[in-house]
């Protein structure tokens, strides 16, 4: 670690010497393309350090519970699944990931790199329901492949996070999926093969997170410059980067912005938070209050602005051919969502979700884009729901709204203030991934 920082600090210096070249309004620009390019790496070290903080790398932790309003580490975050998760230090040697034979359930690993792009799955969908082991390897490894594996999965980042979702069918499932949980295995490549192990190398020390809504947009930087030297960045990038040097944003270098051109950057860094904010609400065409998501979603290549929009939104969104997840700001009139409003949202007849897993509606307070406390603790409605009663034609209309209807088994108790849903489709069928699908009306209900 400490030889890529000083290594890569060193071709900061040179770069910042450009600085001179650049006026006030290029450095402004600049600083706001710099701040769209580091976002996504910059919030997914919220997860990353909260982790960090208690979880040694390298290890597997699955929680057999239904996320709620407390859990505030991750926006957006499920109540379908449970979750597993781990941070692997790729830097010394490969980690391999163990899973046990899996029928009737949907699960799935999820492997995201240090610019929240999606390496590959593990998984219902990618791999199947039988047991296997898959060897996750890093950009340093050059070491000959064993026998024995699945597949193997190679990441330009050496620290990977591991994401887990292990369905839940309901409460009397809880038991069986934390069971299941427990045959979820994580190693070294050394420990499966019985090798001498690497050399230990200098534990990582991630960067502390800072709330990249709030404060000094340009706080952004410091911590950008901390986490990029865990990636292996392609040759695109690294032009960009050569770039940003001139603003000092550069892996492994303390960020300084050059005195002349400070109060440029900052208004470039404010300008670039904004701009992704605003994406963020803009992440597709809307129709008729639907946000559908972006067809790039998990591997944005270098759309920069959608990798940051999603990241602000919903970050660890996964592939569309693992889960779509359609958003909705406002209702069928454009109007915002309120819980000061009544809303009836409605499934036409043979418009039920096409999925092969299975489909919640998962409903956020608008301002945090947490999951939003209700007395009745339910967060998400969806086809595993007890109790749902369908329209007569075989529709089926839910209830938003902060009162208890007579209707109660399709409520879905709204917060006061803005609120939004997620419509996720767990491996959606042809409609969903071409766009054909019609997604439910929302309608605000007159007192």
């Amino acid at each position: 670690m400490r030889y890529w920082i000083s290594a890569l600090a060193l071709g900061a210096s040179l770069g910042s010497a450009h600085a001179a070249t650049l006026d006030q309004q290029q450095a402004k620009a600049l600083a706001q393309e710099a701040y769209v390019f580091a976002y996504a790496t910059v919030e997914h070290d919220k997860v990353l350090s909260a982790i960090a903080a208690k979880l040694p790398f390298n290890r597997l932790y699955s929680e057999p519970r239904l996320l709620g309003p407390q859990d505030n580490k991750v926006v957006s975050p499920n109540n379908d699944t449970f979750y597993s998760r781990a941070l692997l230090d790729l830097r010394a040697e490969p980690q391999v990931l163990q899973v046990p034979v899996v029928k009737g359930r949907y699960y799935s690993f999820q492997l995201v790199d240090m610019r929240t792009d999606n390496l590959d799955y593990i998984g219902t969908r990618a791999t199947g329901d039988q047991a296997g082991r898959y060897l996750i390897v890093g950009p340093d490894w050059k070491g000959k492949v064993p026998s024995g594996f699945n597949a193997v999965i190679r990441s330009p980042s050496r620290l990977v996070f591991l994401l887990g979702r292990t369905e839940v069918k309901g409460e009397a499932d809880q038991k069986d999926a934390a069971q299941l949980m427990s045959g979820y295995v994580l190693q070294s490549l050394s420990s499966v093969t019985g090798s001498v192990a690497p050399a230990a190398l200098q534990p990582l020390q991630l960067p502390t997170y800072q709330d990249t809504k709030q404060g000094p947009a340009q706080a952004l930087f410091s911590t950008f410059n901390a986490l990029a030297p865990l990636h292996q960045w392609s040759t695109r990038e690294q032009k960009k980067l050569e770039r940003f040097a001139a603003i000092g944003v550069a892996p492994g270098a303390v960020f300084q912005a050059p005195a002349d051109l400070s109060e440029a950057i900052t208004q470039g860094a404010e300008a670039g938070r904004e701009q992704v904010r605003t994406a963020s609400s803009q992440i597709s065409v809307e129709q008729q209050g639907w946000l559908r998501s972006p067809t790039n979603v998990g591997k944005f290549g270098d759309d920069d602005l959608t990798r940051a929009a999603v990241a602000w939104r919903y970050i660890y969104a996964n592939d569309p051919v693992e889960a779509v997840y359609p958003m909705a700001l406002h209702d069928a009139q454009g109007q915002l969502l309120d819980g000061r409003h009544a809303y009836r949202l409605h499934f036409a007849a043979g418009q039920l979700p096409p999925v092969s897993a299975f489909w919640s509606l998962t409903l956020y307070d608008g301002k945090t884009q947490l999951l939003a406390a209700n007395p009745i603790q339910r967060y998400a409605l969806g086809d595993r729901s007890p109790g749902l009663q369908y329209d007569a034609d075989g529709g089926l209309t839910l209830i938003l709204q902060p009162d208890a209807p007579a209707q109660h088994s399709n409520w879905l108790p709204t917060p006061e203030g803005p609120f939004n849903l997620l419509l996720r489709l767990y491996l959606p069928k042809g409609g969903v991934l071409d766009g054909s699908y019609r997604l439910p009306t929302i309608a605000r209900v007159e007192p």
